[in-house]
């Protein structure tokens, strides 16, 4: 039976200020990795008076709620980190929420308190968790991270509103994410989570959370869908439904047949590496691709 990479890992109980005994993996470039957003007008001419409104409501002036947690989803980009924020915003009491994708950093420095609690969702925040992490607690704020994962296979065969005729992320980042995937995942402070496990048993995983941040549920995760937050942006799940696990094994269609092919060209080491994260058993599922590669050679090989 595949377990290691389809179970939740443990609540920690460990102290927070805990880091992981090895060594962090070399940041990507910093186009990835950049604490903050260039220039934006207004909004960068606007900095100071931003963080002066955020420290006032922080310290309870005008109605302000200072604010005590904040949790942080990120992880691998199409693994399910848009769901879980969904799901989170719809079926949690009294948190609040940026209804979006935003920075963790950006929520700390310049983000409304109205609420006690706060989820933000970022996948890039992966690589900056040591950085949220000092900025939080250095105010005194709990910072917890909740960080998403998925077969590779299916994260590759992916596709995006934003370019629905293309495959939505590649090979090459997909290598950057998964070492500080596994890093991260040493932290006391990290809550790991995969795509599979959200989907098969929505409200184990509630559970697991809400064990993990210690709040409260307003509703079961199995039926978020029922009462979306107004203006939520929902797009990236490419439609609003129910839970459903079709999209599991969607990677095998015949439609993706060369992608796969791309993929085990670009990341020949995903064989084992899947056995590694608890996806595959085996190395059998490649098959059909290795056939397909000695094909090729053998007719390579006859035409010369």
């Amino acid at each position: 039976m595949i377990m290691s990479g389809l179970q939740l890992l443990p609540v920690p109980a460990a102290s927070p200020q805990a880091v992981p005994s090895t060594a962090r993996p070399q940041l990507p470039p910093n186009c990835v990795t950049k604490c903050s957003p260039g220039f934006q007008f207004p909004a960068t001419l606007l900095t100071p008076l931003m963080q002066l409104r955020t420290w006032l409501l922080q310290q309870g002036y005008f109605g302000g709620t200072p604010l005590q947690q904040q949790l942080v989803i990120c992880g691998f980009p199409r693994s399910g980190t848009t769901l879980c924020q969904l799901m989170l915003e719809s079926c949690t009491a009294d948190i609040g929420s940026a209804g979006r994708e935003r920075r963790a950093l950006q929520i700390g420095r310049f983000g409304s308190r109205r609420h006690e609690s706060f989820v933000s969702k970022r996948p890039k925040d992966l690589f900056l968790i040591p950085e949220i992490a000092e900025w939080y607690q250095a105010r005194g704020i709990r910072v917890q991270f909740l960080v998403m994962h998925r077969d590779p296979r299916s994260i590759l065969t992916s596709r995006h509103f934003s370019a629905p005729a293309e495959y939505y992320f590649s090979p090459s980042l997909w290598k950057q994410y998964r070492p500080h995937w596994k890093w991260a995942c040493q932290r006391p402070d990290v809550l790991s989570l995969s795509y599979e496990q959200l989907v098969r048993d929505p409200d184990r995983c509630q559970r697991s959370i809400l064990e993990f941040t210690g709040w409260t549920a307003s509703r079961p995760f199995s039926a978020y869908h029922q009462q979306v937050p107004a203006g939520f942006d929902h797009r990236a799940l490419n439609g609003l439904r129910p839970v459903e696990t079709s999209r599991i094994d969607a990677w095998r269609a015949a439609g993706h047949f060369r992608r796969i092919a791309d993929i085990l060209n670009a990341v020949p080491e995903l064989p084992q590496l899947l056995m590694e994260d608890g996806f595959e058993a085996d190395t059998s599922w490649a098959e059909p691709w290795q056939n397909l590669a000695v094909s090729s050679s053998l007719s390579a090989e006859a035409a010369a």
